[in-house]
């Protein structure tokens, strides 16, 4: 078996590109492991080698070593070969997919615990052909996340005030837009939204839970949809929404389904998996193909499972 680690060195407050190669060796050299290092070198760089890994055929695992964004090139890559399984060795800001594997997720930085770990196939979200595994949303909270991108250009302004500046610009904005959204086959009745969220994973936005029940291999998708509120609304409620109380807020709905369908008057941010694409005509639905995921044994994403002990892949 190959093993790949994908490296970010722009992942987190500072390259850590030397540490992570240095742990990689003395632990692989140890265990007469066969791996290959590979420090990405611009956006896209990732995604490429995982595929061109996985499409010589040999049983392959990649360690996605970096952010969410990392995570999301790796999976892309490896989506639709059954060879291939990713895991994620977070060194991100936010690392939110894993979140959802219970509280011992410090053990992804093990990387003795996930050299044998059992693995899992899981679901991919498809947004008109491009690939997410946890999260894919548009509205509000997708020109915030992704408008920092701006702000994060200009001196002195740090990562957080990056987000403080996206988010006061958004407000300032507006808060809704008009949007036309069918969800399975049903058109809603309401013209203007703040928020459409197709959750496949439990947290995005740095720790935000928007969906206290989805899994990423039940063959369905979570969906909250924020009907349109004024700016007093969003901000007396968004502390509820971010601990996953979204169930208590009556002007959210939440849908269990299979694709979601979303026409907007202009090209807006869609945000996959922290990944930019803008579209003006949108389907959100299951993809066609799936991932291999590995994980720690002990941890899992559905709560019921969290303990016990998986069959390994070796």
């Amino acid at each position: 078996m190959k093993h790949l680690f994908i490296i970010n060195p722009h992942a987190g407050k500072y390259d850590r590109s030397h540490e992570i190669r240095e742990k990689v060796a003395r632990v692989m050299e140890g265990r007469g492991k066969d791996y290959e290092i590979l420090v990405t070198q611009y956006a896209g760089h990732g995604r490429e080698e995982v595929r061109r890994a996985a499409e010589l055929g040999e049983p392959l695992r990649v360690y996605a070593c970096g952010g969410d964004g990392t995570l999301n090139e790796c999976v892309v890559g490896a989506a639709g070969a059954p060879n291939a399984a990713v895991t994620h060795y977070p060194t991100g800001s936010g690392n939110d997919f894993i979140r959802m594997f219970g509280p011992d997720t410090c053990r992804f930085h093990d990387l003795e615990a996930l050299l044998d770990a059992p693995q899992e196939s899981l679901d991919l979200i498809d947004c008109n052909g491009h690939l997410a595994l946890n999260v894919c949303s548009v509205g509000f909270d997708a020109r915030i996340g992704l408008g920092a991108a701006d702000f994060k250009k200009l001196p002195l302004v740090s990562g957080t005030m990056a987000y403080q500046l996206s988010a006061l610009r958004t407000i300032l904005q507006g808060i809704h837009r008009p949007y036309r959204v069918e969800l399975d086959g049903e058109v809603l009745p309401h013209k203007e939204f703040t928020l459409l969220c197709a959750c496949n994973g439990r947290y995005y936005g740095g720790g935000f839970n928007p969906s206290t029940t989805a899994l990423p291999d039940d063959g369905a998708l979570d969906f909250v949809i924020i009907k349109a509120v004024s700016r007093l609304t969003i901000l007396a409620l968004i502390g509820t929404y971010a601990k996953g109380g979204a169930k208590e807020i009556p002007q959210i709905i939440l849908r269990r389904g299979r694709e979601l369908k979303i026409i907007c008057r202009e090209p807006e941010m869609v945000n996959l998996d922290g990944e930019r694409v803008d579209l003006s005509e949108l389907s959100i639905r299951l993809s066609a193909k799936k991932v291999n995921f590995f994980f720690p044994e002990g941890t899992h994403y559905d709560p019921a499972r969290r303990g016990r002990v998986l069959e390994k892949t070796r």
